[in-house]
């Protein structure tokens, strides 16, 4: 029994033994992987420490990048010396918190950053809150950005989104938070971010949309702005008012939820703000749009603050937008399915007294008047019999208005009708198709052709035909009107513009107008012959619509099917030009240049005059 006990002592002794063993090979392989675990993770923490390292390394200097809170920029001037818009890169003047009314930045920090006072650089509230919801819908559904790190992004940094432009936006963003104070980032930021059409910062974009300073802001505006920021061309007020209205309301209710206005004030604000703070048509901003591109031309990238001074005279612009926009408001409009229109009026050495791009530069910032090309009809008729003058013919010359074939082609006059013998004089003042086509045939196409070059109303592009004769080649309305200029004064080459001079830092000269010399593209003796059957054409022909007070010359233009519509002309000191048509060029019910047109060239130019000392504005 001893000897079974102990037997059994030792098997126990044995077993415990083994037990042992294993444990001691279980807990050494266990040691292995625990160092081979710490070993990876002081890996992994070096290698972080090492890349942000690096990515401090690469940062941009930053001393330099912190005095230099916006761009460049550029103010418009116009003629009589009155700032018409902030352009360069489209950065308005800096503004600081002061001068801004409070529900600015409310609107702005109830919406982008809603405790951008009291996080340090980095919301980890927002940061815990924008992953849960990006892992549950498996997608960037939103963001964590504080207005310090878009400061740190829009002052040093570039949008790639790369993961060492986030540590480096992360870094700088505790950089400025310890460098600056709150209300510094907050002016920062309000000077630089983008708020969409080409505008950086809250003055420019007040300037932009509402064409006030940003320290008249309603608080309806201001919530619109504060809206932009989410998607710039989605919610911008000019291309889209109702997505804009419905991003305010929500702007205005994040501005309840932060305790910044009551509920009832903020539903009054969203239900009467619509109504009476529309954004203004600011016709003026085709003119200034054109003027900011021909500047970038001029002098090509701009590195300092410049004033342009313009040609544009203010309140011609306004008759000439308040004539457009009443006639495409009116009935008769609506009814001949007219969408559109342009015009330009400009003084005999080409200077753009006044222009406007189309209807309402809200809707369109396409501008109608400098890059729309359009077959230009029988506007460019007075071009063939001018040619015509300078081959011998004369005014007065009969010649026979009958069917005319030209292989397979048949030219037909607007009324259906020939008129049998009929002198070269009228057959311009009653804009006779088939008399024009068969006499740039006599006298020469290519020559036709070359002569409308020269006054520029058609480019390379045209080919020389019996067609040119019926304006079926393109041109733009600035061309078109700046060949009329010609005709106004004697003859001589005119190049539209509407800068002149540019001054940069310091009162440093860097552009001045200079005209250096013109060419004479034909004999004044012509142009009198000329002269006459275009006083003729709104005295008894197609152009008798536009018969103002003032003595006037002028022609109608026409396309097929009624797409386009002209009547270009000029007076004693001004030439001018209207189109009118549709964008998808679908036909008008019958309108020509000597109907719609006709009528408002001839109200803008009898309510228009030059200011006295003009040649010394435009012309310094």
């Amino acid at each position: 029994m001893a000897k079974k006990i102990k037997n059994q002592t030792k098997k126990n002794k044995n077993t415990d033994d083994s037990v042992k063993k294993e444990k001691k090979r279980v807990f050494f392989q266990k040691g292995w992987k625990r160092k081979i675990f710490l070993r990876f993770l002081l890996c992994l923490i070096g290698a972080i420490f090492i890349y942000v390292l690096y990515c401090i390394a690469t940062l941009p200097d930053i001393e330099k990048a912190i005095k230099n809170t916006r761009a460049p920029k550029m103010y418009i001037l116009a003629a009589d010396g009155s700032e018409i818009a902030f352009y360069g890169s489209k950065y308005g003047r800096p503004v600081s918190l002061k001068n801004l009314p409070s529900h600015v930045t409310q609107a702005i920090i109830a919406t982008e950053d809603k405790r951008f006072y009291s996080h340090f650089g980095i919301d980890l509230r927002s940061v815990l809150r924008a992953l849960s919801v990006n892992l549950i819908k498996g997608s960037k559904a939103q963001g964590a950005s504080t207005l310090t790190q878009q400061v740190a992004k829009n002052l040093f940094l570039s949008s790639e989104k790369t993961f060492k432009r986030k540590v480096q936006e992360l870094l700088l963003a505790l950089w400025l938070e310890y460098n600056l104070t709150k209300d510094q980032i907050l002016t920062i930021y309000l000077n630089r971010v983008y708020f969409g059409s080409g505008t950086y910062g809250i003055e420019a974009a007040a300037q932009k949309y509402y064409g006030v300073k940003a320290k008249d802001l309603s608080m309806y505006q201001a919530a619109v702005l504060a809206g932009v920021l989410k998607a710039p061309s989605r919610y911008n007020p000019l291309t889209h008012p109702e997505r804009a209205n419905e991003r305010a309301r929500l702007v205005l209710a994040n501005m309840v939820k932060a305790g910044f206005v009551s509920a009832l004030k903020a539903l009054d604000i969203a239900e009467t703000g619509v109504k009476t703070q529309q954004a203004k048509n600011k016709s003026v901003f085709y003119f200034t749009d054109w003027i900011a591109d021909e500047t970038e031309a001029y002098l090509g990238s701009v590195g300092q603050d410049i004033i342009v001074k313009t040609t544009l005279i203010p309140s011609m612009q306004e008759t000439l937008n308040q004539k457009i926009v009443h006639a495409l408001d009116s009935d008769k409009a609506k009814n001949k399915k007219v969408g559109q229109a342009a015009g330009i009026v400009m003084d005999e050495n080409g200077a753009v007294l006044a222009m406007v791009g189309g209807k309402d530069y809200r809707s369109s910032q396409f501008n109608r008047a400098v890059d729309a090309r359009r077959q230009i009809g029988s506007a460019i008729k007075p071009f063939v019999y001018l040619t015509a003058f300078e081959k011998g013919a004369k005014a007065n010359d009969i010649v026979q208005d009958k069917p005319l074939y030209l292989n397979g082609w048949s030219p037909k006059n607007n009324n259906g009708k020939y008129y049998g013998e009929i002198s070269l004089h009228d057959a311009l003042v009653y804009s006779v198709n088939t008399v024009a086509v068969a006499t740039a045939i006599k006298t020469g196409v290519r020559s036709v052709l070359k002569k409308a070059r020269k006054f520029g109303i058609v480019k390379s592009d045209c080919q020389a035909n019996g067609a040119l004769a019926l304006g079926v080649c393109q041109s733009r309305l600035i061309d078109a009107v700046a060949a009329y200029a010609s005709l106004l004064n004697g003859g001589f080459a005119v190049t539209p513009y509407g800068i002149s001079e540019i001054i940069g830092q310091n009162g440093e000269i860097l552009y001045k107008r200079s005209d250096g010399g013109r060419a004479r593209l034909v004999d004044p003796v012509y142009i009198e012959e000329i002269d006459a059957a275009l006083a003729d054409v709104i005295n008894k022909g197609t152009g008798k619509r536009a018969n103002p007070t003032v003595e006037a010359r002028g022609k109608t233009g026409t396309t097929q099917n009624y797409r386009d519509a002209w009547f270009i002309g000029y007076t004693d000191n001004i030439a001018a030009g209207i189109w009118v048509g549709n964008d998808d060029e679908t036909p008008m019910v019958k309108v020509g240049g000597g109907g719609l047109p006709a009528e408002i060239w001839s109200g803008v130019v009898h309510d228009i005059s030059l200011p006295p000392l003009y040649e010394d504005i435009a012309n310094p």
